[in-house]
């Protein structure tokens, strides 16, 4: 009996320390006065609308780069020219000696002058005997002999014209002129060099005013912004950044666009002409081409700091007039400035937090309060 009686006595103060931390637990349950309470900054989406840029580096080539070959073989005698100069179109580059080709232009013109005389000659023993081979006075063999001789002295004499016309494009091919408006390269050719139409070029002239700028784009690229209807077609203006970061005064002008995808890269080539007036850039020099692609119209923006990712989905975070917080998902688009495009069931009229997001999240588990601060 005394053992049942202990054994009673020891289940009932169990029950009531059991009872008793129960309750202390009941109080120690938090409540909005004894949650944290965290200050977040509040707005609303805007609406706007945001265009859409994309940057690919491009390449400056000549428009032209002409190379100055040798038409006959010789020295240089001459060169009339400094590395990088500024050149203007028939402007001599070189001169080669031109001794052998000026005694053969003389060679060749009293060969031109000796069959002039034959020619003039036998036209006139023609003449002579035309009339006398009419009244008999001399056999047509001997008319129809100086006819043939008075042709073969012509056609001597047209061989001979064109011999002194070569001789005298061979003197003037020993001065080299500039083909084009442009700049001299590093002359590969100098004084006391023997130059020969088989050989390399002597120096490369090369047009950079415009300057033509060589840029290559993905195939999604050139299908998202619309094709030869988009802001890439041809005679469309695109920016232009040089390396130093500076945004180049002048845009360039697309002129052609490449009628197949590269297989290997998977891109689309293509040019555009850039004004260059002061020859700043240059040919190999490597820019950033920027040019519109999309533009998203009316769309809603909000600040980039109120969108949250939480296992890869973007949230932003909405407060109703209590201050209840709710996560919205949303899927995020263009950026503009400190703002991004959003879509998903907000609106303009929605209040989102824009500052304090970790705070309005652990606000959303009931693990703190807030204080709004519009």
């Amino acid at each position: 009996m005394g053992c049942l009686y202990c054994m009673r006595q020891y289940v009932m103060l169990l029950l009531v320390s059991t009872l008793g931390l129960s309750a202390c637990k009941r109080e120690a349950a938090p409540t909005e006065e004894t949650l944290p309470a965290y200050t977040v900054t509040v707005g609303h989406p805007t609406v706007g609308n945001v265009t859409v840029y994309r940057d690919w580096i491009g390449h400056l080539e000549a428009d032209v780069a002409a190379e100055v070959l040798p038409r006959v073989e010789g020295y240089v005698l001459e060169r009339l020219f400094t590395n990088g100069q500024t050149v203007e179109k028939g402007q001599v580059l070189y001169q080669l000696d031109d001794t052998l080709y000026a005694e053969a232009l003389q060679q060749a013109q009293q060969q031109e002058a000796q069959a002039a005389a034959n020619a003039q000659e036998a036209a006139q023993n023609v003449e002579y005997y035309r009339p006398l081979v009419k009244d008999g006075s001399v056999a047509r063999q001997t008319f129809t002999e100086a006819q043939r001789k008075a042709e073969a002295a012509q056609a001597a004499l047209q061989a001979a014209r064109a011999a002194v016309a070569q001789a005298k494009s061979n003197v003037e091919y020993c001065t080299l002129r500039s083909p084009l408006n442009g700049i001299a390269g590093f002359a590969r050719a100098d004084v006391g060099s023997f130059v020969s139409p088989g050989g390399a070029p002597m120096v490369t002239v090369s047009s950079v005013q415009p300057i033509r700028v060589s840029f290559s784009i993905s195939e999604q690229d050139w299908l998202n912004q619309g094709g030869v209807n988009g802001t890439l077609r041809p005679g469309a203006e695109v920016q232009v950044q040089t390396a130093n970061g500076s945004v180049y005064p002048h845009s360039a002008r697309i002129t052609g666009v490449d009628n197949e995808v590269s297989a290997t890269m998977g891109t689309l080539q293509m040019d555009a002409l850039l004004e260059n007036p002061q020859a700043l850039l240059r040919p190999g020099m490597y820019v950033t081409v920027r040019a519109a692609v999309a533009e998203y119209r009316n769309a809603l923006l909000v600040p980039q700091s109120a969108v949250v990712s939480v296992q890869g989905q973007q949230f932003v975070l909405t407060l109703d007039s209590a201050n209840k917080v709710s996560m919205v998902p949303v899927t995020t688009g263009a950026l503009q400035g400190e703002n991004i495009v959003v879509r998903g069931a907000i609106s303009p009229q929605s209040l989102i937090v824009t500052s304090g997001t970790q705070q309005a999240m652990m606000a959303a588990a009931g693990r703190a309060v807030l204080k709004v601060e519009k």
